[in-house]
């Protein structure tokens, strides 16, 4: 025989059940789930706990603006209610944050081998800044054209970019590289200046994360800053031309970005002026570096990048 305490609790979790199921059915995304499944309101009382489950993480969810925000120890999941084999079915899937995080983290992982922060590999073509500039320059159009046209049929030789600091040579390239990562090209994206220090800081260490094999090898590679770096014997001969030679033997497409002209780095790379062999070596070193790509100059002023 139950205590009069057992019965009045009981009675308190019934009476408290009934009001959440009352409070349960004026929601109504689980209205809509009921009338798209075709589903008897009575189907309420057998499955409470799991609606009451699917309604509090709903509630969690509704006025979320970011995955930073999401105070769920699953960041970036929301739970999702089926209906199959004539049963409710609480079940998690990815919310929208969390489903661009994944096609974030997914497109990044083809970025085989870079230095550079996020914000300059996640740049889209399509939201460029020299896209908003009212009039562009007639070499500003054959970049743009010219990206354009490659991101649509790719060839052999990429694109040689220069021009003054904020003309936008980088964003376009690397908006590029992001549209070539996206069609499951592997990438290799560097500002060679920063990737010299971090090669030859590896040599110590034992890290192959900045491997020049694996540098030589990706689909696309683009080499940013080139000329601006510390130029030595080793970095010119050993390094870039080494880079150089292996993507020209096997008709690998690269592309570059420079403050410096073919002309004007052939001076920068020659390091002893008065060596005629160092010279050659320069000389070389632009040499393949027109026969990898096509010179454009960015003129039209500084925009934001």
């Amino acid at each position: 025989m139950k205590k009069a305490g057992e019965f009045i609790e009981t009675v308190e979790i019934s009476n408290m059940k009934k009001e959440s199921l009352l409070s349960l059915s004026q929601e109504k995304h689980i209205q809509d789930f009921f009338k798209m499944n075709h589903l008897d309101t009575s189907l309420m009382q057998e499955y409470w706990v799991e609606l009451l489950d699917y309604n509090d993480d709903y509630h969690m969810c509704e006025h979320c603006s970011s995955l930073q925000q999401c105070p769920k120890a699953s960041q970036g999941m929301k739970k999702k209610l089926s209906y199959y084999d004539e049963e409710i079915v609480l079940e998690l899937e990815s919310c929208l944050y969390g489903k661009q995080w994944e096609e974030k983290r997914l497109l990044l992982e083809k970025f085989v081998i870079t230095n550079v922060n996020d914000d300059i590999l996640m740049k889209d073509l399509k939201e460029l800044e020299i896209l908003k500039k009212d009039l562009l320059t007639p070499n500003e159009k054959r970049a743009l054209a010219y990206v354009r046209k490659y991101e649509k049929e790719q060839g052999n030789q990429g694109l040689f970019l220069h021009g003054d600091v904020g003309s936008g040579k980088t964003s376009l390239l690397a908006a590029l590289m992001n549209s070539l990562a996206k069609k499951g090209n592997e990438i290799g994206l560097i500002h060679f200046p920063t990737y010299l220090i971090d090669l030859k800081a590896s040599f110590s260490t034992g890290d192959n994360e900045y491997a020049l094999e694996k540098l030589m090898k990706v689909d696309f590679l683009m080499l940013d800053g080139i000329g601006e770096e510390n130029i030595t014997a080793w970095s010119r001969d050993e390094i870039l031309l080494t880079i150089l030679s292996y993507r020209l033997l096997n008709h690998l497409p690269t592309f570059f970005t420079s403050m410096y002209g073919y002309k004007d780095l052939e001076n920068v790379y020659t390091i002893k002026k008065s060596d005629s062999g160092d010279k050659i070596r320069a000389r070389t070193i632009i040499q393949k570096m027109k026969a990898l790509s096509i010179e454009i100059m960015l003129d039209g002023g500084q925009f934001k990048i």
